[in-house]
């Protein structure tokens, strides 16, 4: 007896499936058995793999398909010093975990503690580092905030002064950085030296403080300060020796 055409593409289907079925029931099997064998931390710099990992909360043996890979990603970013992290898998068994440090940019104290600041005005506390940064200090605050920006006091003029700074490439000449009876006044990270910003045209100033260091504080040495409260002008007390 001869088999018609729809019976033999039946006959087919039913090879298929009894040959693929297994292979489909061993992969998903497979999947769900699956567990973390390997972890590996990328892009961090300051913070410690060990201490990313525990903000993920995964450990090895977990079963992989039970995984939220996005809850793991949100409990990283929760630390202040992370700004961003992605946390993905490769098979079959690794997690792969990436972050971007945040960079801080200047540090206050309020009560005795130490914080940092990084370019978008976000507070770090230091004990939540682990580490102390070289980077321009901008006084004592009486109460920390969360992000400088929203920040009343002369803490956020500073910190804007700073941005510009580094704009006109004379962030790496401050030591320190603070409002003095309305004005703004610095001290320069060599030799200590006062500078009298006063409180306006400060791309300017920083553009003159910059060119001043460079053509004349490192020829004849540090002044006692450097005066730029005046339009267009540039004062300086040197020494007589120099």
């Amino acid at each position: 007896m001869r088999l018609n055409e729809r019976e033999i593409k039946l006959w087919q289907f039913l090879v298929f499936v009894f040959f693929l079925l297994p292979l489909v029931l061993g992969a998903i099997n497979w999947r769900d058995k699956r567990v973390v064998n390997k972890i590996i931390v990328k892009g961090n710099k300051v913070l410690s793999s060990e201490k990313i990992v525990k903000l993920a909360g995964v450990k090895l043996g977990e079963r992989i398909v039970e995984l939220n890979l996005s809850e793991l990603r949100g409990r990283i970013e929760k630390h202040k010093f992370i700004r961003f992290a992605d946390v993905y898998t490769n098979l079959p068994d690794v997690i792969f975990i990436e972050v971007v440090e945040r960079e801080p940019i200047a540090m206050f104290t309020s009560k005795g503690k130490i914080y940092f600041v990084d370019l978008e005005g976000v507070v770090i506390p230091a004990e939540e580092v682990g580490r102390l940064f070289s980077v321009p200090f901008l006084g004592e605050i009486e109460r920390p905030v969360a992000n400088v920006n929203f920040d009343s006091t002369g803490l956020r003029k500073c910190f804007e002064l700073l941005k510009i700074a580094l704009e006109k490439r004379a962030y790496e000449l401050i030591s320190e950085l603070r409002v003095k009876n309305g004005e703004i006044v610095l001290l320069t990270t060599d030799g200590a030296v006062p500078v009298f910003l006063g409180d306006d045209e400060f791309d300017r100033k920083f553009v003159y403080l910059r060119e001043f260091w460079k053509q004349v504080v490192l020829k004849r040495g540090y002044p006692s300060y450097i005066d730029l409260r005046y339009s267009g002008s540039i004062f300086a007390k040197f020494d007589s020796k120099n």
